[in-house]
């Protein structure tokens, strides 16, 4: 009885639960579908049109509400037209892709739509300015329509950036500077114009933003080295002038640049304009802004000022030792010293020439000197006064490399022009014995090359010899023949270089039109080496120059040239048609007041002064010494007593070093010189160039460098003030 009761309610309550199902009898439930389930996005962004199928009303649900959205995000039963839009990827710190999703609710039902966005390089318009890394790569720009746009390139920046249609294909930057370039973007259809400042990184993770390529003062162009981190320009000042302001035109050029700024003050300089600098001291750098009304970012460059002669140099191919390449030079002096045929007071000079690396030793080392001939435009020899030193088209860019205090060559040629003079100056009262030469800071190529004396050289028109019957010789070397001792065999007068002697015909050469001969030369180095001691003293006199070899033991031994001792030695002929006679020329005195040609520092308190330091002699002081000459040590005792307490005094040495300390610290040209080659000149010391290993202990250190200087030539001669009291009474 009980078991039917159960099943009598239990199939009623069945019946109910059916019935109230819906009319019809039959059960439903809530349901939602989408047209796509997965979705695949640019960088740039999209937007796409799905359908959403819902039973009742529905809602839409983004997981990543701040770049994927559903529009509109709710609805009513039925078929709806929906928009998902995915936004561009605009995060800089990121490079991986990204997604989400969004979600469809109907009651209990739901669906989904899956999107996926892959990330790249790429800016929105509108865009002020963007930057990429130096490795470069793709660049898409968004927010252009899929046709009737283009973006121009600066033809400068063409070589690293190209298009193709809204991607920029950026190089990669292998230099330590950045780059950049200002984007023109046209949008057709629109007809919206934007500019872009594109950034590119250097591998050192230099902006450069905004660099200047050319800066002009009143029309001269300012060189800029071309190697530093950042387009600094050297422009150089007249430090006797009476006012250090200056009032100029400005112009300049910058990919991107609109206008500057100068030093502190805010006022908008535009090329072209005028502009009233409030001090241009040398070594204080003056900051140059730059600017555009496309970034708020700002260039910066300076402005480096400096006291010394600007030397700029563009050739047409790779400088060698020989021959010479063409190029173009210019000398730039506010002191307004250079004279061009009737064009007086120059500042600044321009000129065609040859040039070329000068010296054998030199050659070895980082720093290279050269030697350079002014020439016209269709290629003749051309002459011109450069900073006051000499009409002349043939001069000398002296390195000064191995030189701890970059001014002993000058020093020495300064000293010894102060009391020896050719023994026929009454005649001929432009006869110099000795260079002449001042500071210059050199470009070459675009590339900062530091610190060299411009100077004249030793040759006809030095020591105004004949044309007809005037020889010039230069030892090189340290043979037996240089050192005046003998030779192997004589010249066959073939060509300018005697090889087994290892001495050259420095005039005449080739270019005058003369030939080769040795004979003059060969037949002094005979009477020096072979003459016996009666006929060497009796003939002296006719054969040598008194005036030239007695100034030159004096000096030899005072500045212990132990790279002079025959070897860069010049023998002078002024006429062998009326006379033998021949004098002794200096050259290259770089290794001396106190170091050797390797900077090795030498005794102050070594005795007299006849070989290379090596055991090399030099024969004929060799017979002075020995006294082979009758009355000769007394002539040079005599001389030194003149000289010593007025051109030599140690007094006249310090003003000279002072001065030409002065000038390379005040202009801040030691500084420069220091950077530029302070790397390389480590490296050289260490391991030698060739194998020449030299001393680097105090590099750049002039002040150090002057007080040795001065303490070893007072030291010197105290020493050959001894040693000249031992040739008195003979």
């Amino acid at each position: 009885m009980k078991k039917y009761a159960l099943l009598t309610i239990l199939s009623a309550f069945i019946i109910i639960l059916f019935n109230s199902c819906g009319g019809g009898g039959e059960f439903s439930a809530a349901s939602i579908s989408v047209s796509e389930s997965s979705i695949s996005a640019e960088v740039e962004g999209i937007e796409k049109k799905i359908t959403v199928e819902a039973s009742e009303s529905w809602t839409a649900v983004s997981s990543e509400k701040s770049w994927l959205s559903a529009s509109p995000a709710s609805g009513n039963a039925g078929t709806t037209e929906v928009k998902i839009k995915v936004k561009p990827y605009a995060n800089e710190d990121d490079d991986s892709d990204r997604s989400g999703s969004i979600t469809f609710s109907a009651g209990e039902a739901t669906a989904s739509v899956k999107v996926k966005q892959s990330w790249s390089l790429s800016f929105t318009l509108p865009c002020n300015e963007y930057i990429i890394g130096h490795s470069g790569g793709e660049i898409k720009v968004c927010g252009l329509p899929d046709r009737g746009f283009t973006i121009s390139v600066p033809v400068t920046a063409q070589p690293w950036l190209r298009t193709r249609g809204n991607v920029l294909d950026v190089a990669y930057n292998e230099n330590e500077l950045g780059r950049s370039a200002t984007l023109t973007i046209i949008d057709s259809n629109s007809g919206i114009t934007y500019q872009v400042f594109l950034i590119q990184l250097g591998s050192k993770g230099e902006a450069n933003v905004l660099p200047l390529s050319t800066f002009k003062i009143d029309g001269y162009d300012c060189p800029s080295d071309s190697f530093t981190e950042k387009p600094d320009f050297m422009y150089s000042v007249d430090d006797d002038a009476t006012t250090t302001s200056k009032t100029a035109k400005v112009e300049f050029k910058g990919n991107g640049v609109q206008w500057i700024t100068i030093g502190d003050d805010t006022k908008k300089v535009y090329s072209g304009d005028t502009y009233t600098f409030p001090e241009m001291l040398p070594n204080t750098p003056i900051k140059i802004h730059t600017h555009s009304s496309t970034t708020t970012l700002t260039g910066e460059s300076e402005l480096i000022i400096t006291s010394l002669p600007i030397v700029r140099i563009l050739t047409k191919g790779a400088i060698q030792d020989d021959p010479k390449v063409d190029c173009t030079i210019q000398l730039f002096d506010p002191k307004a010293r250079t004279d061009d045929g009737d064009n007086k007071n120059l500042v600044l000079f321009e000129s065609q020439a040859g040039i070329e690396y000068r010296g054998a030793g030199a050659m070895r080392y980082p720093k290279k000197p050269y030697n350079f001939k002014l020439k016209t435009d269709t290629g003749e020899k051309r002459e011109a006064e450069l900073l006051n030193i000499r009409n002349d088209n043939s001069w000398i860019l002296d390195a000064m490399y191995l030189d701890m205090a970059r001014m002993r060559n000058r020093v020495c040629f300064d000293l010894w022009n102060t009391f020896n003079k050719p023994y026929y100056v009454d005649e001929k009262p432009k006869a110099m014995s000795g260079t002449r030469g001042d500071y210059v800071e050199v470009f070459i190529n675009g590339e900062y090359m530091g610190l060299f004396i411009l100077s004249d050289r030793i040759d006809r028109k030095q020591y105004q010899i004949e044309p007809n019957g005037g020889f010039i010789y230069k030892a090189k070397g340290w043979t037996a023949a240089c050192l005046l001792q003998g030779y192997s065999a004589r010249s066959s007068n073939d060509d300018y270089y005697w090889n087994s002697a290892d001495i050259e015909q420095e005039y005449p050469d080739a270019d005058d039109g003369q030939k080769p001969n040795f004979n003059h030369m060969a037949d002094f180095i005979d009477f020096v080496s072979k003459t016996s001691k009666s006929n060497f003293s009796a003939n002296f006199s006719s054969r040598v120059d008194e005036n030239s070899v007695i100034d030159t033991f004096i000096f030899l031994n005072l500045i212990l040239g132990y790279d002079n001792a025959g070897r860069n030695t010049f023998w002078i002929f002024r006429n062998v048609n009326e006379s033998k006679k021949v004098m002794h020329g200096l050259w290259d005195l770089d290794g001396v007041l106190g170091r050797d040609w390797n900077r090795v520092v030498t005794d102050a308190n070594r005795g007299w002064y006849q070989d290379n330091n090596n055991g090399s002699i030099f024969w004929l002081f060799k017979r002075i010494i020995n006294g082979d000459v009758d009355g000769l040590q007394q002539k040079i005792y005599d001389r030194w007593v003149e000289l010593k307490d007025k051109q030599l005094a140690p007094a006249e040495f310090n003003k000279l070093v002072d001065y030409y300390a002065e000038k390379q610290i005040s202009s801040g040209a030691r500084d420069r010189e220091v950077a530029r080659w302070r790397e390389l000149e480590t490296k050289d010391a260490v391991t030698g160039t060739n194998g020449w290993v030299h001393y680097s202990g105090n590099y750049g250190d002039v002040e150090w460098e002057v007080k040795y200087m001065k303490s070893w030539y007072s030291d010197r001669m105290k020493k050959l003030d001894k040693l000249m009291a031992t040739f008195n009474g003979k």
